[in-house]
């Protein structure tokens, strides 16, 4: 792996972890579009500890006091209840794919050798987009005011919501299927306003990254310690790369959010499909 090439993957893992058009499908479809070989493990688990760190520190606020209200709540004393909430809802909603990776890693290992396949997961991506958005519209259009009650995140998520949401993250295990994709649209599809399932996603992506970054990292621990001085410096460029482009989509889907819908998102998951197909059909 080329130092030009640890700069664009870094990037690319930044950006779509947080945009919701699939970085798994995206480390997959760049080696292919370019002749590269595809992405060894190691550089997988440092890129992504990349855009963990990037997410942890655009939320430390919320993370710091959900942390803390465990705590409290462990001694019986005062806690702010809506970030104990919250805590709890996180943790249901990881359990979903905590339980699909363990099951289902292999086969979704396969996948990240089949570009069409992706290409075709893809299009599931901006099909949920799409369908998300359109419901949540007729929601709103439905109710003679917003159908949107409470500001406070805690306040508008129910077990079920936070479990439901979590088997959108689940079904990204599969490259194309894009994690903070699924996991908005099933937010909006329960009714959470845009920038309430923005939030969620992103603090859902907190303990499904670490987990995945603390089970894949021991894997690769020895390659990464023999792998000597080139290795070391790809694995750092890809890092920094991925934590700042990942700082820069967090921030920028943040303000997105605020007054646009996500559609341009899913007419670029399907342009990207559409070029991977027909572009394998020319290679055959």
């Amino acid at each position: 792996m080329s130092i030009l090439q640890s700069i664009i993957l870094g990037i690319i893992q930044g950006l779509t972890e947080f945009f919701p058009i699939s970085s798994s499908g995206h480390l997959v479809i760049f080696p292919y579009l370019f002749n590269w070989d595809y992405l060894p493990l190691y550089f997988t688990v440092t890129v992504h500890f990349g855009t963990l760190l990037a997410v942890v520190l655009v939320f430390y606020k919320d993370i710091f006091n959900i942390l803390k209200s465990f705590f409290l709540a462990l001694f019986k004393r005062n806690q702010d209840h809506a970030s104990l909430k919250l805590g709890w809802f996180l943790i249901l909603g990881s359990i979903p794919a905590a339980i699909a990776g363990f099951f289902l890693e292999d086969y979704a290992d396969r996948l990240f050798s089949n570009p069409v396949m992706v290409a075709f997961l893809l299009l599931l991506t901006a099909a949920l987009l799409f369908g998300s958005e359109y419901y949540a519209k007729k929601q709103v259009e439905k109710q003679s005011k917003d159908v949107y009650v409470h500001d406070e995140l805690a306040s508008s998520l129910t077990w079920k919501k936070s479990l439901i949401i979590g088997l959108g993250q689940a079904i990204a295990i599969m490259p194309g299927v894009s994690r903070s994709g699924a996991t908005i649209s099933f937010g909006r599809f329960l009714s959470l306003s845009r920038k309430q399932s923005v939030r969620f996603s992103f603090l859902l992506s907190v303990p499904v990254i670490f987990g995945s970054f603390l089970f894949q990292v021991l894997k690769v621990r020895q390659a990464i310690f023999d792998g000597g001085s080139t290795i070391a410096l790809n694995l750092g460029i890809g890092f920094i790369c991925s934590f700042l482009s990942g700082l820069f989509a967090i921030k920028f889907m943040l303000r997105l959010v605020e007054n646009k819908n996500l559609n341009g998102f899913a007419v670029y998951c399907v342009l990207l499909s559409i070029l991977i197909i027909i572009l394998n059909f020319i290679k055959l």
